[in-house]
């Protein structure tokens, strides 16, 4: 069982209880082209225990495109959720070519539809059984087409317009280590 310091008396841990939490908001905006899974953000944690559980929680801000700066939207963009370098948040019933995301993200493929962003969010109860430092970072790409395009907090189409319905928005992933 580990224990906590309050002060300076130390205390047995609840089974539960939250013990750090740690949260990276990306600001700005990014376009991913084709199918190649890109780094979009990641935050690092290194638990206490590894009896301890990482929860990790992801807003995304996020939009498809047939091709950059389209007014039309496009399907099929998904999230990868990595910690280290092993994908974790897998289905078990992917196979062949199926992709195994973690979430994913479908925008309509009708006129105008180039002027959304989508929030699309995940969790996922991690079970590391590690006291070393974690990186857990989320990826994404299109999964249909190589020539169809990604949007992290930002739409497809009037980017650079200046006016109110050209929304940029945020996208947070945070961790919290879970005494176990």
């Amino acid at each position: 069982m580990a224990l906590i310091k309050l002060n300076n008396q130390s205390r047995p841990r609840t089974a539960g209880e939250i013990i750090q939490v740690k949260s990276t908001v990306k600001a700005d905006t990014q376009s991913i082209a084709g199918s190649t899974f890109t780094d979009v953000m990641s935050v690092s944690i290194t638990p206490t225990s590894s009896s301890s559980t990482i929860l990790v929680m992801c807003d995304l801000n996020i939009t498809c495109a047939l091709t950059d700066g389209s007014t039309t939207g496009a399907r099929y963009s998904g999230v990868k959720l990595y910690r280290d370098s092993t994908q974790i948040a897998l289905n078990s019933e992917a196979s062949g070519i199926q992709s195994a995301v973690w979430f994913s993200c479908q925008s309509t493929e009708t006129n105008n539809s180039g002027f959304q962003q989508n929030c699309a969010s995940g969790s996922f109860m991690d079970s590391p059984s590690s006291t070393s430092a974690l990186i857990y970072k989320i990826q994404t790409a299109n999964t249909y087409s190589s020539n169809h395009y990604t949007y992290i907090n930002r739409p497809s189409y009037g980017v650079t317009d200046n006016q109110a319905y050209n929304h940029k928005g945020v996208s947070t992933l945070t961790v919290m280590e879970i005494a176990g």
